[in-house]
């Protein structure tokens, strides 16, 4: 049922603004220190880790997709350029000659070891050093209601209808 637009007030304004000028702080202060001190990407190193996390630090593609929340054409496109890099690999896989399994190399395994002390130095000093025990609590009560939308698009579940309430 499409119903009137539910503007933002001014305060929930400020708000959505500081938000998405955190989030591009964020993504801007990852991306230069990857690239920085490994040149990997943000997709590349969040590639890195998904598979350096599985079993046998290897994953079908189709579950590497589940896993990073992207479609299929993004991850194969990124897992091809990470195959000419040699950071990983991809094979058929046995068993099922449909199916793409993606493996972390060794240079992948040495680039993301190499990336992560920074990374996570990053990470702390954006996020955590200046964030109050309380706001943990808060902010993941936030985000877990966010990621349980599913009622606009680029959603699982989001039907078509923009302007519905639900």
């Amino acid at each position: 049922m499409a119903t009137d637009a539910r503007w933002l007030n001014e305060e929930e304004q400020d708000l959505w603004r500081a938000m998405l000028a955190t989030t591009r702080k964020i993504n801007r202060a990852m991306d230069e220190t990857l690239q920085a001190g490994t040149d990997l990407s943000t997709s590349e190193f969040s590639v890195l880790v998904s598979l350096s996390e599985s079993e046998d630090c290897e994953m079908r593609l189709r579950d590497l997709c589940t896993d990073l929340d992207w479609d299929r054409s993004r991850t194969s496109h990124q897992i091809t350029r990470m195959e000419r890099r040699g950071l990983v690999e991809k094979r058929k896989s046995p068993g099922d000659g449909r199916g793409v399994v993606v493996s972390l190399t060794e240079e992948g395994m040495r680039r993301l070891e190499q990336a992560a002390p920074a990374h996570v130095e990053s990470v702390r000093r954006l996020v955590f050093d200046h964030m109050h025990p309380e706001d943990v609590e808060h902010l993941r009560r936030w985000m877990d209601g966010v990621a349980q939308v599913n009622n606009v698009p680029g959603t699982a579940g989001f039907n078509g209808a923009v302007n519905a309430k639900a």
